[in-house]
């Protein structure tokens, strides 16, 4: 398009400048016509002013050619074009000896409008017609120039048809010269058009194609998600708001057990759209192998040897790669009957009825080996039965309709607090009203998920049963 357009661009100024040629050739060989009969008739006085015209229209051709003022050298034409018939009429004795010389500026007129914009235009149309009306209200005559062998009347008859013969020819060249190009601007605007059609086909098929490419990928992303629905032993109830700023993103939440231990991880990898897409990918491979490879023994395990997978996969040590995921993790230990969290940029809200506090993760850092300190574990405590809520940072970082502020954890405390009391359906409903309200129609910031969890009757009884032995 940018090429197209400059092509545009290019043609539409050659044709300005040919046509212009064409009026300065008109009007050069009228002043040199007019010169020669003023001349062979003993008018040297009235003859200086085509001869003048004339080197002045040569000179103001060259400059058109060498220097960078088209512009003005187009203007300066046209105005000595529209004076001059008038001038030299005046020369030669006014309109009935002139054979009305006048006519001459209509050839000036419409090489301008043919040319220039259409406010310039108007404001010669407006000069030209003042001039005429001048001219033939007042006729003035200069006495200096004239000559009367030259004006009787047989030969201003002469003149009057030479006038009106050759200003009817050259108007009629232009209009000719005119009339084609317009022709050959209509094909050419036809077949840009049509290219423009077949580009614009091209680039649909495209867009339909990479969104239903989007849209499969969309598909598999989900479909590795785990379905919480079927961890009865874990969770009596949950919810999960999941929001991607695109198509696919890069939040996604896992789970996967080992032995006696259970984990639900939720991931925020850097970015969104594809690349966050190609990083959770990555990210659920490297927690299939550090569960299901019994590597990991604790929450903080599954976040350090992630982290270890990413620096080998992604080469951060050495790269400066900054991609990443920062993690909050729920580990169930079966034997002793406990919970536990442990977060890595990600934070953790429990909410016992209308009380509502933060379990805040550890800082993440571009890479493990930048980190001389280990995850904190935090042990639950299940004895209020708490509602549990894991969220990414897009939750918390969404902007409001006039793009000044954040939603900040503080609102989610907030609106998690006013929607004590209500099942966990409800809350999730009202919690996403509360983001919608607080966007309003700013474009998403980020991905956003929030996961809600209640914890099954077994592990409060498990925990009230420890609190007793204890």
């Amino acid at each position: 398009m940018p090429n197209l357009r400059s092509d545009l661009k290019h043609q539409n100024q050659a044709i300005r400048a040919r046509l212009f040629q064409y009026l300065c050739l008109g009007l050069g060989m009228g002043a040199a016509t007019w010169g020669v009969i003023c001349s062979v008739r003993g008018a040297h006085m009235a003859s200086l002013l085509p001869y003048g015209f004339l080197l002045v229209t040569l000179v103001n051709l060259a400059l058109f050619r060498i220097t960078r003022l088209q512009d003005a050298c187009m203007n300066a034409q046209v105005l000595m074009g529209l004076l001059l018939p008038f001038l030299f009429q005046s020369a030669l004795g006014g309109i009935a000896a002139s054979g009305m010389v006048m006519f001459w500026s209509f050839v000036a007129l419409a090489g301008a409008l043919t040319f220039q914009r259409r406010t310039i235009g108007l404001a010669w149309i407006t000069l030209e017609v003042a001039l005429v009306l001048a001219w033939t209200l007042i006729d003035p005559v200069f006495e200096p120039f004239l000559d009367r062998t030259v004006t009787t009347g047989a030969l201003a008859i002469g003149f009057l048809a030479f006038n009106v013969t050759s200003v009817t020819i050259i108007l009629f060249g232009l209009a000719m010269y005119f009339v084609r190009v317009q022709g050959r601007s209509r094909k050419r605007l036809h077949e840009v058009r049509q290219e423009l059609t077949e580009l614009n086909e091209r680039l649909q098929d495209r867009s339909t194609e990479i969104a239903q490419s989007m849209a499969y990928a969309s598909r598999i992303q989900r479909t590795i998600l785990p379905d919480l629905c079927r961890h009865h032993e874990l969770l009596k109830d949950h919810t999960v708001l999941l929001r991607s700023k695109d198509t696919v993103g890069g939040d996604m939440y896992w789970s996967g057990s080992n032995g006696s231990t259970s984990y639900l991880v939720l991931l925020d990898c850097t970015g969104h759209g594809i690349p966050g897409a190609m990083l959770t990918m990555l990210c659920h491979g490297v927690l299939n192998e550090v569960v299901f490879g019994r590597m990991a023994r604790s929450a903080a395990d599954v976040i350090d040897l992630t982290q270890q997978r990413l620096d080998d996969h992604l080469d951060r040590h050495y790269s400066g790669n900054k991609d990443s995921a920062e993690m909050a993790v729920l580990c169930f230990d079966h034997d002793r009957g406990t919970v536990t969290f442990a977060g890595l940029g990600c934070s953790l809200i429990i909410a016992e009825e209308a009380e509502v506090r933060t379990i805040r993760g550890a800082r993440a850092l571009p890479t493990q080996l930048s980190r001389d300190y280990a995850v904190p574990e935090h042990d639950l405590d299940l004895s209020k039965d708490p509602t549990l809520f894991l969220f990414s940072d897009g939750v918390v970082d969404q902007f409001d309709t006039h793009q000044r502020h954040k939603f900040t954890q503080r609102r989610l405390e907030a609106a998690i607090r006013m929607t004590a009391g209500r099942s966990l359906a409800d809350r999730s409903e009202r919690l996403l009203q509360a983001l919608q309200d607080w966007k309003g129609a700013t474009d998403q910031t980020d991905d956003m998920l929030l996961i809600g969890l209640r914890l099954s009757e077994s592990w409060l009884t498990k925990e009230r049963h420890r609190e007793l032995v204890a």
